[in-house]
């Protein structure tokens, strides 16, 4: 890139107005993350050398540099395409950093935030480069902040999916079900939520950002490793797809021989499950099929929406503008409360990390309680019962009813709290709506004899009993409460 632009500068006349240029890298090149035959996403910045210049005359001067620069670039090594700069090809080849910053805080799409996360100086003038990622850096992580963002990155994925043609769907490495898409868009989703508060996050490439979701709590170390491999899998076969007729696609060949070069170069040998070719598609639908899984999982994971409808300023759980906010959620003592979430949010442990993801959501369901105060206050003691256990953590942030139910029913009965803190355990209870069904007698009589028969000894099988008794309780206190709290929601509306 940096060859190409000495190329295209030295072609320009004497007479051409000074300019200094900056290239900036999206997409794959930003990410570090290019093809053997991928096209190089960049967008142009300019400004005049001396800033009492004519600035048309060195946009000008700039726009020359930067075509020049596409032509080269394509003639000698790879293209490179300029379409996700603002209002795509119809809009100027090369702006200002001003007219980039005004455009992004004006009529930006949801989409064009997602394409800048991966925005990085690539070549031309380092400080005018810098200038450009440090006006925008700032708006990427503002986007979640806007209403229905959640539902827009979700909706966009859902049209890429529907606009692949059927006979090619089950083909597509790329685009479709259980593709390299799914893993990004996911994450990238992710990061633009939860990094409007946690900077650990805004990282460029898919599997630093991965990581990164990983160590902060927001994605399951098991769930994550998963898509690792998969993501991995997935961009070496699509490096060895392009390999093989050295042009950019993303979709499998029909053709067998095809098919046996490409198993053949991935390293694939005869095995139970067949001929190479076999065992190639074994693999890809493992993978395909688990990226799905947690594609669903975590892009339309419940509690997402919820956490991008809390302004950012209030995700910052010890900041004044937090305390501003549990008063106007109907918090007799702000105080308090700031107290109870430095207590479950302090520490660098994994626990605290996943804390500051879930109370957010907790707090305003909280709010729509009677005693937003008492339901904090028992779900600290609930927390703190279960120790350093996070089984209970995994279960609110990846079941999203989980959450909101347990704020529920802590918010609006100090019997249920009572139950819940001495029986935390019982908390899976609210992941299914079954398991909310007060069981017959016949039923909860065998199962107690069967528990108790289990104990060492007699003092143990009394503690057991006693157990299953408040277990019990709770299944029946929460069902009614829970159906209560629909009627009331539903007689609102």
């Amino acid at each position: 890139m940096t060859a190409g632009l000495a190329l295209a500068v030295a072609e320009q006349p004497a007479s051409a107005a000074p300019c200094r240029l900056a290239v900036i890298a999206l997409g794959k090149t930003g990410g570090r993350e290019l093809n053997y035959v991928s096209d190089v996403d960049v967008v142009f910045v300019a400004e005049p050398v001396d800033p009492d210049d004519s600035e048309s005359a060195a946009l000008t001067s700039a726009t020359r540099v930067a075509a020049a620069l596409m032509r080269i670039c394509h003639e000698a090594a790879w293209e490179v395409d300029a379409a996700l700069r603002p209002e795509g090809r119809a809009g100027a080849l090369v702006r200002t950093v001003a007219g980039h910053q005004a455009y992004y805080e004006q009529w930006a799409s949801t989409w064009e935030f997602q394409a800048l996360l991966k925005m990085r100086p690539a070549a031309g003038d380092p400080d005018l480069g810098r200038a450009y990622v440090d006006a925008l850096w700032p708006l990427v992580w503002k986007a979640g902040d806007r209403p229905g963002f959640v539902g827009e990155v979700q909706a966009m994925r859902r049209r890429v999916e529907a606009n692949i043609p059927p006979a090619q769907a089950e083909r597509e490495l790329k685009l479709g079900r259980g593709g390299l898409r799914d893993v990004e868009f996911a994450v990238q989703l992710l990061q633009m939520v939860h990094g409007r508060v946690d900077e650990s996050l805004r990282v460029g490439g898919t599997l630093p950002a991965l990581q990164a979701l990983s160590s902060g709590g927001y994605v399951g170390r098991e769930d994550a490793a998963t898509l690792i491999a998969s993501y991995r899998f997935l961009r070496t076969v699509e490096h060895r797809l392009q390999l093989l007729r050295l042009r950019r696609t993303h979709l499998l060949p029909t053709d067998e021989q095809q098919l046996r070069w490409l198993a053949r170069s991935l390293g694939y040998k005869p095995d139970h499950r067949g001929e190479a070719v076999d065992v190639l598609d074994a693999e890809l639908s493992l993978h395909t099929r688990e990226v799905r899984r947690l594609h669903e999982k975590l892009f339309y994971r419940p509690l997402l929406s919820a956490v991008a409808r809390v302004p950012g300023e209030h995700l910052q759980l010890g900041s004044k503008a937090a305390g501003d906010w549990l008063r106007a959620l109907g918090f007799a003592d702000p105080d308090g409360a700031l107290r109870h979430l430095a207590a479950l949010t302090g520490g660098v442990s994994r626990s605290a990390s996943m804390q500051k993801y879930l109370l957010p959501v907790l707090l305003q369901t909280f709010a729509s309680c009677p005693n937003p105060d008492a339901g904090l206050l028992a779900y600290r003691q609930v927390s703190e019962a279960l120790g350093g256990n996070q089984w209970f953590l995994r279960l609110l942030r990846d079941e999203g009813q989980v959450a909101e139910r347990l704020a529920q029913l802590l918010g609006s009965s100090q019997f249920v709290a009572s139950l819940l803190t001495r029986t935390p355990e019982a908390l899976r209870l609210l992941a299914d709506d079954e398991q909310l069904e007060p069981r017959a007698a016949a039923t909860l009589a065998g199962a107690w004899r069967q528990a108790a028969g289990r104990a060492p000894d007699p003092q143990a099988g009394i503690r057991v009993l006693r157990g299953l008794r408040r277990q019990e309780l709770l299944r029946v206190a929460a069902a009614d409460l829970l159906g209560r709290l629909d009627v009331v929601r539903l007689g609102r509306r």
